[in-house]
């Protein structure tokens, strides 16, 4: 055999060792670390630490969510608190309504009187359909006074 045959299969092992330890991308991350760089992070806790990172971005997603659902939680109890002040504002309107007497009162009272009882104030989120229903209750509020002291 000759020194040329023999270096050709010992290349050749060189190459498909230094392939299969080839390095790509980020050296921290496992699956393009390669073997020594993976058998280094492993002992000096590279991988623990990334591990510990991601943990931590994952506890605070989950404190941000819950913090969240707990805000969403709110907003639909004072949606529907605010929905019951309202019902509760177009039921006095009716009552002084009927006290007041329908011939008696002046057409844009009157279209007033409608927008209020037909109000259905909406949104896409519980924060829109909170802030609609509060400019609601204030004008409904208004007149339901206003009607109040005509009513006597």
């Amino acid at each position: 055999m000759t020194n040329r045959s023999l270096t050709r299969p010992a290349l050749l092992c060189a190459l498909l060792l230094t392939t299969a330890c080839a390095q790509r991308g980020n050296l921290d991350d496992p699956a393009y670390g390669g073997f020594f760089n993976g058998i280094e992070n492993v002992s000096d806790g590279t991988y623990d630490a990334r591990i510990a990172t991601r943990e931590e971005k994952v506890t605070a997603l989950q404190q941000r969510q819950q913090r969240l659902l707990a805000e969403r939680n709110s907003l639909g109890r004072q949606v529907s608190a605010h929905q019951n002040a309202l019902a509760r504002l177009q039921q006095d309107i009716v009552v002084s309504k009927i006290r007041i007497g329908t011939s008696n009162i002046d057409p844009a009272t009157q279209a007033q009187i409608t927008t209020a009882l037909n109000a259905n104030p909406g949104g896409q989120t519980d924060a829109e359909r909170l802030a609609n229903l509060q400019k609601t209750i204030a004008n409904t509020r208004k007149l339901a006074e206003s009607l109040a002291k005509l009513a006597g």
